[in-house]
């Protein structure tokens, strides 16, 4: 399992809201890969700053392929990328 921690860039507002249809697309088509996922918000609750994935794929090739696909990520939404290896110790309020 791995884990992709993404910073975004400032001011990608309008080219974010241009772009999220295809990436949306993109990652329903990606679903039975994702465990977990969402994005990274300021104190405000609104703004996005990143976005983490939890993706459980086989090797690290897999997961920068996946990563790199987005289309958030082609069309220069996120600042930078990192993908770590990851496994889950606690879920769902017990220790795994």
């Amino acid at each position: 399992m791995y884990v992709a921690i993404l910073t975004s860039k400032a001011n990608t507002e309008v080219l974010r809201a241009e772009t999220k249809p295809r990436h949306d697309a993109y990652w329903e088509e990606h679903l039975g890969v994702i465990r977990y996922g969402g994005p990274i918000l300021a104190d405000d609750c609104k703004t996005r700053t990143g976005q983490i994935l939890v993706l459980d794929v086989p090797d690290r090739e897999t997961a920068e392929r996946i990563v790199t696909g987005d289309p958030f990520v082609a069309v220069g939404c996120f600042e930078t990328w990192s993908i770590h290896r990851y496994r889950i110790s606690v879920e769902a309020g017990r220790l795994t």
